[in-house]
This record gives C-alpha cells, sequence and structure tokens, in this order.
C-alpha cells in the first residue's frame, strides 16, 4: 500500500549484509508517504451518533417540512436512532402511533448503515404494493436527494430497481409478508419489519410466519445484526404488543419537561382536558380547545408550549410502583451503559407528536364514545394499546332490559324519528327481519319497531314495504332503506326479491377485509348455475359490509343504559329469543367474532345490517341536501296518513 518517492520499494531485510552504520545511512536517503487516496482509507473517522448524522446529511422530501433532517420536530426519535447501533442492541421494538415520524427516523438508520457500518438491509412490508410505495417515494429520494448518500450510488441504472437497490457499500432488499419467496435465501444484517400488526399469519401454508422467515435471515449475523420491528398496534395477541411484553428485556417511555415548573413527567392522556360543557368533537378540533395540564404546578400547555416540554424530554426505563403510580427508571443510556441489553422496546403515544395536535387526540376521545370500533381506533391510534378483548357477557335480562313501554309497531313522536330501516337475514326456510326507527344525529339512537320470522318473500315484502307504521299523533312512517342478506343457497331468490325495489332494497355481502365500512358493487349476472351465466334484468347494485365494524358498533350499543345518547331501545313486546340470539357471538383474541357453539345468531345479523342500513341513509340524506351524490332522490321519511295499510296489524297505542 505504501510507495517510495524515487518509486523504488526497498525491504530492509535485504540490506541485511551491511553494517548497521551503512544501512542507516543508506536508508536515510529515502523517505516513505501514502497518498491522498490511502490516507483517506486509513484515516480513522470522528464517531457520529445517529441523529447527529442525520441532521448533517439526511434530507427529507415527503414531508409537512421537506429540507434537512431536524431532530427537534421530533425529539423522541434521536433515542431510537441512536440506541439502535448501541454495541450490545441487536433488536428494536417501537410500539407507536401514526404520525410520529418513526418510520422515517428507520430510515436515517438504514441510511447512517450504509455510510458507516454497511451490511445486507431488508425491508419487510404488509404487502406488495406498500412496498413498491416506500421504495419508490421514500427510499430511494433518500439516496438521490442527499450529496452525501448520492455518492453510494453505483451508477449503474439498473442497481436502482424497484424491489433491489445496489449501492456500492451493501445491497438494499424490499418484500412483502405474504410472499415466503421474497423473503427468504439472502443473509441479512439489516431487517427493517414494518407495521408487523398488518402482517398476515402465514406467508403461505407451507412456511413458517413471515416474522419468524425474514429473522432467520439474519442468523449469520448474529452479534452484529440489527433487527427494528415497528408497528401500530391492533390487538393483546397482535405481533408488536407481545414482542414489547414478552421479547423486549426493557421498555422505555418518554418522559417530558414542564415549560414552568421544569418538573419531568410522564404525559398520561388523563391530563388533557377541555371545556366541560363542549362535547361536540368537531367544534373542540376547530377551535384548539384542548390543553394539557402540568400535575405538578397546574400550568396549561397548548401545542406549542408541549412541543417545548417534549424537546425537553428524555427516554427512561419503565418502572411501575405497586400501587399503581409510575417511577422514573434510569435513562435510556445509562441503562443501555450498564445492563447491555439486545432487546429493546420504546412505547410512543400520539400526545408527544409535534404533528398531533391536543385538540385532535380530545376530539377523537370524544368520537371514541359513540361505537366500539372507534373506541378501539383511539386505543390503537392515539394511546399506541392494543384493543383488549373483552368476552361481556350480553345475558338475555341485559338485552330485555333495554326495552321501554311502546307496544310494537309504534314509532316513538316528538319529531325525533326522521328514517326506519330494516336487515334482513335469509335462511333455507325463511327469513328474519327486524326493522328500527332512527333519530337525527350522530349518536344513532334508534328504536325497535318490529321484529319477526316469515316463510313467505310475499310477506316479507309486504311488511318491508306495504305496511306503513305510525307514531301517537298520527304520522305514519316507511321503510326508506332494507338490507338483504343474499349470501348462501338463495341468493338468486334474493336478487329477485330486491329488484322489486332496487332504490330501497339492497343486496348484501359481509367482506371483514374491507377497508371502508362499506362499498357498492354493480352486479350484471346472477350466480353462476349449471356453467351459464344468466343476466339480472336492469342489473343491481350489491353492498358489501365490514361486518366486524359493524358488529364492534353493536356491541357498544348494547352496553348503553337506556337513558344514553345512542341507545338501543327495544319494544315492550321483544321476545326472549330475540335476546337470546343476540348473545350468541364474541370476539376471540385476534379480534374476529365468532360463533358461541351452535346458537341461532339470526336477529344479531339483522341488527348490524340495520346499522349499515342507518349509515348509508346518513350519506343519502347529505347528498341530497348538497344536490350530489348518486341518490339525488330520498324517499320520504315521514307522511301524514298518506299511506292506508292493506291489512290492520295492530291498534294504535
Amino acid at each position: 500500500m505504501s510507495s517510495v518517492v524515487k518509486e523504488i520499494v526497498w525491504d530492509a531485510r535485504a540490506l541485511g549484509f551491511l553494517p548497521v552504520e551503512l544501512r542507516e545511512r543508506f536508508l536515510a536517503g529515502y523517505c516513505f508517504q501514502f497518498r491522498a487516496g490511502e490516507r483517506r482509507v486509513f484515516r480513522k473517522r470522528k464517531a457520529l451518533r445517529v441523529s447527529a448524522w442525520a441532521e448533517a446529511y439526511r434530507v427529507v422530501t415527503m414531508s409537512r417540512y421537506p429540507g434537512a433532517w431536524r431532530n427537534e420536530l421530533t425529539p423522541y426519535s434521536a433515542g431510537i436512532m441512536d440506541a439502535s447501533f448501541f454495541a450490545s442492541v441487536e433488536t428494536i421494538i417501537v410500539c407507536k402511533t401514526p404520525q410520529t415520524g418513526i418510520s422515517e427516523a428507520i430510515n436515517n438508520c438504514i441510511a447512517y448503515a450504509a455510510e458507516r457500518d454497511p451490511a445486507p438491509t431488508l425491508y419487510v412490508y404488509p404487502d406488495e404494493q406498500t412496498a413498491r410505495e416506500n421504495s419508490r417515494d421514500r427510499i430511494q429520494p433518500m439516496f438521490d436527494d442527499s450529496p452525501k448518500l448520492r455518492s453510494l450510488k453505483t451508477g449503474v441504472e439498473d442497481d436502482f430497481a424497484s424491489m433491489r437497490i445496489n449501492l456500492k457499500s451493501m445491497p438494499i432488499y424490499l418484500a412483502w409478508a405474504g410472499s415466503a419467496a421474497r423473503l427468504a435465501n439472502k443473509p441479512i444484517g439489516r431487517l427493517v419489519l414494518d407495521e408487523v400488526d398488518k402482517y398476515p399469519e402465514f406467508s403461505n401454508k407451507r412456511e413458517a410466519g413471515p416474522v419468524d422467515l425474514a429473522e432467520k435471515r439474519t442468523t449469520t449475523f448474529r452479534g452484529a445484526r440489527k433487527i427494528w420491528k415497528i408497528s401500530t398496534p391492533t390487538y393483546e395477541a397482535g405481533p408488536i404488543w407481545q414482542a414489547l411484553i414478552k421479547e423486549a428485556q426493557v421498555v422505555f417511555d418518554f418522559w417530558v419537561q414542564c415549560p414552568d415548573c421544569e418538573a419531568e413527567q410522564l404525559m398520561e392522556f388523563k391530563h388533557i382536558i377541555w371545556p366541560e360543557k363542549e362535547r361536540e368533537p368537531e367544534t373542540i378540533a376547530a377551535r384548539n380547545l384542548a390543553d394539557y395540564v402540568c400535575p405538578e404546578c397546574g400550568s396549561c400547555w397548548d401545542d406549542m408550549r408541549r412541543d417545548r416540554a417534549v424537546r425537553a424530554g428524555c427516554w427512561r426505563e419503565r418502572r411501575l410502583k405497586d400501587e399503581g403510580g409510575v417511577d422514573p427508571g434510569l435513562e435510556l443510556f445509562a441503562y443501555l451503559e450498564k445492563y447491555r441489553p439486545k432487546k429493546i422496546g420504546f412505547h410512543l403515544p400520539a400526545w408527544f407528536s409535534h404533528f398531533v395536535g391536543l385538540s385532535e387526540i380530545a376530539a377523537a376521545f370524544l368520537k371514541a364514545q359513540e361505537s366500539q370500533a372507534k373506541l378501539r381506533d383511539f386505543k390503537n391510534a392515539y394511546e399506541a394499546l392494543p384493543w383488549r378483548i373483552y368476552n361481556s357477557e350480553r345475558q338475555e335480562e341485559k338485552i330485555l332490559a333495554l326495552r321501554d313501554s311502546r307496544p310494537r309497531y309504534i314509532v316513538p313522536g316528538g319529531g325525533r324519528v326522521i328514517a326506519l330501516s330494516a336487515g334482513v337475514d335469509t335462511q333455507d326456510n325463511g327469513f328474519y327481519y327486524e326493522i328500527r326507527a332512527w333519530a337525527g344525529g350522530s349518536q344513532l339512537e334508534s328504536w325497535q319497531i318490529d321484529h319477526g320470522f316469515v316463510d313467505s318473500p310475499t310477506e316479507l315484502l309486504e311488511i318491508l314495504f306495504e305496511t306503513p307504521y305510525y307514531d301517537l299523533d298520527g304520522n305514519s312512517y316507511i321503510v326508506n332503506l332494507a338490507i338483504h342478506d343474499a349470501m348462501g343457497h338463495r341468493t338468486a331468490e334474493v336478487y329477485d326479491l330486491t329488484r322489486k325495489h332496487r332504490r330501497r332494497h339492497l343486496p348484501y355481502q359481509g367482506a371483514r377485509s374491507l377497508t371502508a365500512p362499506y362499498t357498492f358493487s354493480q352486479l350484471e349476472f346472477y350466480p353462476v348455475s349449471q356453467g351459464a351465466k344468466k343476466p339480472i334484468p336492469g342489473g343491481l347494485r350489491l353492498v358489501r359490509g365490514n361486518s366486524g365494524y359493524y358488529k364492534d358498533m353493536l356491541e357498544s350499543k348494547l352496553g348503553l343504559a337506556e337513558s344514553s345518547p345512542g341507545a338501543w331501545h327495544l319494544h315492550a313486546e321483544t321476545t326472549a329469543d330475540y335476546a337470546r340470539q343476540m348473545d350468541a357471538e364474541y370476539i376471540d383474541e385476534k379480534g374476529i367474532w365468532q360463533l358461541k357453539g351452535s346458537r341461532a345468531n339470526h336477529y344479531w345479523d339483522c341488527a348490524y345490517l340495520n346499522l349499515l342500513a342507518a349509515d348509508i341513509l346518513r350519506t343519502r340524506v347529505r347528498a341530497s341536501r348538497i344536490g350530489g351524490g348518486d341518490d339525488k332522490t330520498v324517499e320520504p321519511v315521514k307522511t301524514k296518513n298518506n299511506l292506508k295499510p292493506k291489512k290492520v296489524k295492530r291498534s294504535l297505542w
């Protein structure tokens, strides 16, 4: 590696035949030195923490604040980045909420590794589309936009493909959890498992889970590997929560410092306040009415003062007192130096984030009181806590306690009701149905009008669309929308039934994997039978609904007292069979609704279909008010004795 100025390389041992004095005089005439490139190679670089490196060299493009990386925007991320490359640490677990900047912080770690501590790297995302989008929108621009990182590119066009990036220092692979092939046959030293709670349980029927498959790729780098597991939690049995409570040797919480009294404290949701009389989430969010109260000195922090408190904070080891309070543990790096753990965890709720306002959190909490689904979202997306499965016992007595004094068929008066809906569950021998009346507003308060079983399609249509229902003032109401379960042995028959009242009678298909509560699709053919496609005259709109979403909502409704906003009222003649069927399903440890043994659950299905119908009706009403949407005509919700029943089934109350 070394060179001689006179371009002659001498080996001192070759002059051993000379006397010492002559040998020294001979060698004194030559000067040895390293060339500039050799000096750069051998020069010892100054140690630099990841957080400092990121501020010096990282450029962010897809951000509210594009430009050079600034630790002050996400102060908590600095500790996570720096701890990632502590000598003893191999696995970093981050249980977080969205909008906290952690994904970009982990990208900083990979960029740092590429420049200073290279090793083959693998990103694993929940699905292929997410992997390709992150490659195109985040990872590739990370190397394009920074001069320091741009120098690591090879200049070969093919080396910057969507699912593989070849750098001078290391390769970066991108994979998704559903592909066992993408997770196999690569030795990996840096592994990023992004949003692990969205991974499928198995990559395919023959392989282990995607997390296990990916971690096996790091075996040859044992002792030098780095594995990041990051995700928003879902359920207690979900991967990120299990990793945090069982895999991590220590969990760290972020402690902030009050701008007024300088007291260190762990921020908790219970200290976020808003005006007691204000219960409208939209108003609280729009007017920024929420503050955080320091429990030590009582000072109120708005979002700006909250950010100051977070910038002065630090990560501390989690230590829980026996009496339930919180005691500050060792600071992050003091703990790492003392105990040198291999696997560490971080817990990060939303109220530390500069990107999430305190009023947004308060508004989300108030919205969470409307349904179990929204409450679960608040726990996951704001508190960074898993949804705990409560197999609540909905005994028949508790269901029947929701009955009021109204006889069957009677609509509540006082102008509260704006629409009627129906849910229909199809069986081989007939149809179960329930009709409900709905109040206006966001609370979705409703009253049962009728429920029962009929074996004749003609009788079902008469009950749903030819029978008016009255309140005490003599106003008559019609069923504005019926949702009819079409899946089973009688699908073609249900399609024909719903054709007769196309706008008010929609066939339904459950789809648990839907990301939206419901969606529509156009049907042109009956189910394929005997290999022939038969067209549906005029076509049909099929509503596909997220059954889990509406069952969660129903569960929360049944837990409300009769006097509570959004209550689920029953009429005075509700049967014990109805109550028994409403207690037929429960949520398992994976958050999936299951049947209790072989119980009948037909009225349970009718009930959640009514919630779906109410959701669609609200959308129709909003569309009619602004003159848009595909439902430009809305059925009248109330008339004054303009319908005469063909058959009198009851007397007025």
